[in-house]
């Protein structure tokens, strides 16, 4: 009887302490995150694309090293326990095979910073910004609302279009002409028409260029490359297309529309 209580007492003892571990880790994991972050704004690097991130590797860590001292303080002499895992393993392995692979590739994502949060970008044809990454997931937000959860291992192993890799994107606008349009007169009106764009973003290695792309059915058509900063990029269509009008209006330029000739033939 004596034994049961002591043994009782001992295994309740271990959980407190293990739970207390537990608790530690936690406080040292809040503590060594914020300590990083002041020190990264000391320092002047820019964490806040990673703070939720940086937050979960340091859980992880701290968790981590937790759980081993936990094991320890539970069990005394680890042997059996090894012997019973050695046995058990491989059905283990089997079982875990998909989620473990996910949780590897997440710290991978996260150390080789593969992605970041709020980032515009396409993954597996599906595109939008990064709303969090998981340590064995990723959450995206699509451009129409919808929240998309993709496992690391799929980002990992996909190939990823970063829409804004700088603060700066090339736009394509078509134009098309009537085929009684002077050329020569047609290139110059769309020169000065996108040079005339006070949002244009222009220097030595990002010109606009305009090039001729087709003989279509009703039309000569054009593209018209430009660069623009992303804050301007979505509106820069939209209004280089009403410059464009205005000049071509001006300049008695014809913008074709589909007109279809029908023969009535009567017998």
């Amino acid at each position: 009887m004596n034994e049961t209580i002591s043994t009782i007492i001992d295994w309740a003892v271990r959980i407190g302490v293990s739970i207390l571990i537990f608790v530690i880790a936690a406080w040292f994991s809040k503590i060594f995150y914020k300590s990083f972050l002041k020190l990264a704004k000391k320092a002047g690097v820019n964490t806040q694309l990673y703070q939720r991130t940086l937050k979960t590797l340091f859980n992880i860590s701290f968790y981590l090293l937790a759980a081993f001292i936990v094991i320890s303080v539970l069990f005394k002499n680890l042997t059996p326990m090894l012997t019973g895992l050695g046995v058990s393993s491989i059905v283990i392995g089997l079982a875990v095979k998909e989620p473990l692979e996910n949780f590897i590739c997440g710290i991978l994502i996260m150390i080789n910073r593969l992605i970041y949060e709020g980032e515009a970008l396409e993954i597996n044809g599906q595109s939008g910004s990064i709303f969090e990454i998981k340590i064995n997931h990723v959450m995206m937000k699509t451009w129409d609302g919808k929240m998309i959860t993709i496992p690391s291992r799929s980002v990992w192993t996909a190939t990823i279009i970063h829409f804004w890799p700088e603060n700066i994107r090339r736009n394509d606008l078509n134009v098309g002409v009537s085929y009684s349009s002077d050329l020569n007169k047609v290139m110059k009106v769309l020169e000065e028409s996108v040079n005339s764009y006070e949002k244009l973003y222009k220097d030595d290695t990002h010109m606009p260029l305009i090039l001729f792309t087709g003989y279509n059915t009703s039309s000569i058509d054009f593209v018209v490359r430009f660069w623009v900063e992303r804050s301007n990029f979505l509106a820069s269509s939209t209004e280089l297309a009403k410059i464009i009008k205005a000049k071509f209006d001006e300049n008695d330029i014809e913008i074709p529309f589909s007109q279809i000739d029908l023969h009535i033939k009567r017998d």
